[in-house]
């Protein structure tokens, strides 16, 4: 009796466990032969790549070196002038920028306009003129667009004020007014405020 019951519990167990992995096998995505085929191609495509600009990078370095090695004194003193020649401009071109830069930006804030690393690789060309000419165009440009939006802002509707003090004013309503109302009276509608004192006389 003891045996049948572990048989049972047993192959109670295993019943679970066999759902348990059909429902994982289930919820895992399985791929047919062709999207598997695209997946290794899609890898074996990159590795290659990869592998071409690694062997290109060093196949350009061999180069350099056999160029070098092929070279006499004379000729290796030549290539590293061109090198250092090619750094030079390099930084003469990042220094005219930065010069230009500062410029610009000094001419930007005398139109009270705070210049960004945007603005400025938007104004600064490559000599002072055509910067100063690219600067003025912005100024431009930009105080236009304040303009038009400052117009199209102001065309609008104007508010509606209410005037009570329009129609005619009694006596009695003046001398009924508060000191502040009266104050705002002088100050809003001075003759007509002078007239009401005049008529109080």
């Amino acid at each position: 009796m003891a045996e049948e019951e572990k048989d049972t519990e047993v192959t109670e167990e295993e019943n679970t466990e066999t759902e348990v992995t059909e429902e994982t096998e289930q919820t895992e995505k399985k791929y047919d032969d062709d999207e598997v085929n695209d997946i290794i191609n899609k890898k074996f495509a990159k590795w290659q790549k990869d592998l071409e600009a690694k062997d290109k990078e060093k196949e350009e370095a061999v180069e350099e070196a056999k160029r070098l090695a092929q070279m006499n004194e004379e000729e290796k003193k030549e290539h590293e002038r061109e090198q250092l020649e090619k750094q030079l401009e390099e930084y003469k071109k990042k220094d005219q920028y930065y010069q230009l830069s500062r410029e610009a930006s000094k001419m930007l804030s005398e139109h009270d306009i705070n210049a960004d690393e945007e603005t400025l690789s938007f104004v600064v060309k490559d000599d002072a003129e055509s910067t100063q000419e690219s600067v003025n165009a912005f100024v431009e440009l930009l105080n236009s667009k304040v303009e038009e939006g400052v117009k199209k802002a102001l065309s609008g509707k104007s508010p509606k004020v209410n005037n009570k003090s329009e129609k005619s004013m009694s006596q009695e309503e003046f001398s009924n007014m508060s000191y502040s109302e009266k104050v705002q009276l002088k100050q809003n509608e001075p003759d007509k405020y002078n007239q009401l004192i005049k008529a109080g006389n």
